[in-house]
């Protein structure tokens, strides 16, 4: 993972944490749990990183959701 992906995720984390009123270690156990991290959010970097802020913590947010996160 490159300095930027890092980033990246953490910024997403938090700011999904910031939005489901949860707290960013929440957010960070469901995503390892799930394999999200690995097989979502670190190569979703490309696509997503140049999207608003408020797109991306909802395009997240419907992920996890899909995986089964109660908010």
């Amino acid at each position: 993972m490159s300095d930027k992906q890092l980033e990246y995720a953490v910024f997403c984390i938090e700011n999904v944490a910031s939005e489901l009123g949860k707290t960013g270690t929440e957010i960070y156990n469901f995503l390892k749990k799930t394999g999200l991290l690995e097989s979502y959010l670190v190569p979703s970097y490309e696509a997503l990183h140049t999207q608003s802020k408020q797109y991306i913590v909802n395009e997240i947010i419907s992920v996890v959701r899909e995986r089964g996160f109660a908010a």
